[in-house]
């Protein structure tokens, strides 16, 4: 599938709402990162999102592809998963993070997550 970066002024079909820049947590209730990237289909609905995770003193930021589907709870100011910390971090290298994904790496993602 052909997906689309949406700019930070736009937002994704509803269920989801304002994602950009949400704190996520993990399943166990760790926090891992911040939602950068929302990739979305030609009709606006929500296929993936990007996880900026810092590492040692923050100075090296990875992008980690994540499924709509692995998000279970939404407030105001973050995003929880499905998925633990070591899952999201063991993804599919997202090595373009302004471009969408290809369909491998879609697939690859989704395959990853259990969600093929």
């Amino acid at each position: 599938m052909n997906l689309i970066r949406l700019p930070r002024h736009e937002h994704p079909a509803p269920p989801y709402h304002e994602l950009h820049q949400k704190t996520v947590f993990d399943s166990g209730s760790r926090n891992i990162g911040q939602v950068e990237n929302l990739y979305v289909d030609h009709d606006r609905n929500l296929q993936f999102f990007d996880v900026v995770t810092s590492g040692v003193l923050r100075l090296r930021k990875k992008h980690h592809l994540v499924p709509a589907e692995a998000i279970t709870d939404e407030d105001p100011g973050d995003i929880t998963l499905g998925v633990d910390q070591g899952t999201v971090e063991d993804a599919p290298p997202l090595s373009d993070p302004h471009a969408g994904p290809d369909e491998e790496l879609q697939r690859a993602a989704r395959e990853h997550y259990s969600y093929s």
